[in-house]
């Protein structure tokens, strides 16, 4: 079966089989090309080493997961001085290398990611179909590529979770175009030294309450003005007007009512007693014509 266009594929990729389970729909994709390059040196190779099957995750389809059933090959390098003996067939078109996505999926889940969150991303992911924990959405966002620092005059630094409670890393954001400049592997004073005493040109330092940050920012960047961050401000305003208002004791006055609604109650109690008069006498009345009929 050639490849669909709901299934673009790239050449020498073909559709052999399409399979529904209760909770995907797995398609069987087989490899015809008869070579492939060497990662290390580049060479074309065409001696088969044997076969094997990948079964990476696609888009979904109509919000149903899809499975793919990749048979590919695995080819020996020829050339003698590569120490690469044996490599597996590359499909970068399709996947990358040890991947459990293909491109079109990872390219849209570091998409969400990016926008929002590993939470958020997986969160709304349920939402398109796309069934991936917040640890996979993490994982994607980190393998983008990162572009080149230049120039930048104002950072802001914050510290994340590579492993909760276990290990943190900082990230570094321009504040200007607010996109990622780089991630440290840790929190440590000398890593941020390290960072900004490369970047010279920085002319503010936006930063958590931490006394970490605040030394390796006053030692890598004197230079630079410190301040706290807008996440940070805000906690802080919430934080005292909290205070004040647990230091002040509220006592709600009880309600007293006003003079217009006396005078209205004033007004309206003649017309109620007259009311009540005309409905007594109707009953008097009722009852004396009662008993003239006995």
């Amino acid at each position: 079966m050639p490849t669909t266009p709901l299934l673009p594929l790239p050449n020498g990729l073909e559709i052999t089989s399409i399979r529904e389970t209760e909770k995907e729909l797995q398609i069987r994709v087989t490899s015809h090309r008869t070579s492939s390059l060497c990662p290390i040196c580049s060479q074309p190779s065409s001696s088969i080493h044997s076969y094997y099957r990948r079964k990476p995750q696609e888009l979904p389809c109509t919000g149903r997961d899809v499975r793919l059933l990749l048979s590919v090959k695995k080819f020996f390098c020829r050339v003698e001085n590569c120490p690469q003996k044996i490599f597996t067939e590359r499909l970068p078109e399709l996947i990358a290398s040890s991947s459990r996505l293909t491109a079109r999926l990872r390219a849209l889940v570091q998409a969400i990611g990016v926008a929002f969150n590993a939470k958020g991303g997986a969160q709304l992911g349920e939402q398109m179909g796309i069934h991936l924990s917040r640890m996979t959405f993490l994982h994607s966002v980190r393998l983008l590529d990162i572009p080149l620092v230049t120039t930048v005059k104002a950072v802001g630094i914050d510290d994340f979770a590579w492993k909760r409670g276990s290990r943190y890393g900082t990230v570094i954001i321009d504040l200007e175009t607010h996109r990622l400049i780089d991630i440290l592997p840790d929190r440590e004073v000398e890593s941020v030294k390290t960072w900004l005493a490369a970047h010279p040109e920085i002319e503010v330092v936006s930063r958590d309450r931490g006394g970490t940050y605040a030394d390796g920012a006053a030692q890598g960047a004197p230079q630079a003005l410190q301040c706290a961050d807008r996440w940070h401000l805000c906690k802080n305003l919430g934080d005292a007007a909290e205070d004040y208002l647990k230091r002040q004791p509220l006592s709600i006055p009880a309600p007293t009512p006003s003079q217009s609604i006396v005078e209205t109650k004033e007004a309206q109690t003649p017309a109620s007693s007259n009311a009540q008069r005309k409905q007594e006498l109707q009953k008097d009345a009722r009852f004396e014509k009662k008993t003239r009929n006995r």
